[in-house]
């Protein structure tokens, strides 16, 4: 955030143009209204009529998805929880 400025954009909004809904996107990001943007922003991102205003949305919201890395993660470990609980499984059936 900005607050030397006094401003409530993030910092990498700076370059953002001048936009009434642009702006109000802005501000439910800076709430942490995730939610509002990921609902908003592709309807600003289909009505802008400025170029600008329209990677503006589509920054916003690609900022608002969660990292594909991430996502990588999770479906490892996902996988090796079923890998363990099967193994598990597996061996306490088996004769001795």
């Amino acid at each position: 955030m900005n607050a030397e400025r006094g401003g409530d954009r993030p910092s990498f909004a700076e370059g953002f143009p001048s936009d009434p809904a642009l702006a109000a996107l802005l501000a439910a990001f800076a709430r942490g209204d995730f939610g509002r943007v990921r609902r908003d922003a592709p309807a600003l991102i289909a009505n802008a009529s400025s170029p600008d205003v329209r990677a503006a949305a589509e920054e916003l919201l690609l900022r608002t998805r969660p990292d594909p890395l991430t996502q990588v993660f999770f479906l490892l470990t996902g996988a090796l929880l079923v890998f363990l609980s099967v193994y598990w499984w597996w061996r306490a059936r088996a004769p001795r």
